[in-house]
């Protein structure tokens, strides 16, 4: 079984769906938060977010039925949440909110 088969195989689409669909969500969700801590004005900055949201949803989608594997996916969509939210924070504890 080659390289190519594997990454196919039943465990490797469904990674790549929930890749897909949960990572997306993730992340865009992650950019919405960290848009809201950017501005004193917090609803614009909320309502701009969610409305850019959608190129990150979409970027995660594309990426996740890439050539790349399910790991190296989940890897990096896993380190980029994590960099938005620990952003996030460090904004919130820079403002003393």
């Amino acid at each position: 079984m080659s390289q190519t088969d594997a990454s196919h195989s039943g465990w490797g689409v469904g990674a790549r769906v929930a890749a897909a669909v949960l990572g997306g969500y993730a992340i865009s969700s992650a950019w919405v938060v960290l848009c809201g801590a950017m501005s004193q004005a917090r609803v614009e900055a909320i309502v701009g977010g969610m409305q850019s949201s959608w190129l990150w949803y979409v970027a995660a989608v594309v990426w996740a039925f890439s050539p790349a594997s399910p790991r190296r996916i989940w890897f990096v969509l896993s380190i980029l949440i994590l960099l938005m939210l620990a952003a996030t924070i460090a904004l919130l504890y820079l403002r003393g909110l």
